[in-house]
């Protein structure tokens, strides 16, 4: 019987733990790169808040700005992903994604970047979501 109650409690613990999720930190907290790479583009004084999570084994960082624009960045200070329903910044795409879009669709307004380890996606205010692989040739797209 307690061996049950030491499981079921270890298990307990370990959602607790999981569940915590994000939690608001301050930006002098964030790890210099990180902070550097966000001066780069945008005041300290346009974040309204950051938060930190651990999720799939990496440290995310996410600000929100004054605007509305989410942008998340690893511990490393790669961004991940930026968002913004009335368009991004877009000197954080990268230029061939870019001249792609720009391209295919001119009056389009980029509201989304993503990037991970395998492909990056910008989605269009269109609804239009472009893929491209890791080194930004354009794979597809999707609607």
């Amino acid at each position: 019987y307690m061996k049950k109650l030491l499981i079921f409690f270890m298990a307990l613990m370990s959602l607790t733990a999981f569940a915590k999720g994000k939690q608001p930190i301050a930006f002098d907290k964030v790890p210099q790169p990180v902070q550097t790479e966000l001066q780069k583009y945008f005041t300290q004084d346009q974040v309204q808040y950051a938060t930190f999570e651990k999720a799939l084994g990496q440290k995310l960082y996410t600000f929100v700005l004054e605007d509305g624009t989410k942008i998340r960045y690893n511990h490393k200070a790669v961004l991940r992903k930026i968002e913004n329903k009335n368009g991004i910044l877009t000197t954080l795409v990268p230029e061939k994604i870019m001249e792609y879009a720009n391209a295919t669709f001119p009056k389009a307004t980029i509201t989304e970047y993503v990037c991970d380890k395998s492909r990056k996606e910008i989605e269009l205010n269109n609804n239009m979501e472009l893929i491209f692989n890791k080194r930004c040739k354009f794979l597809r797209i999707e609607d």
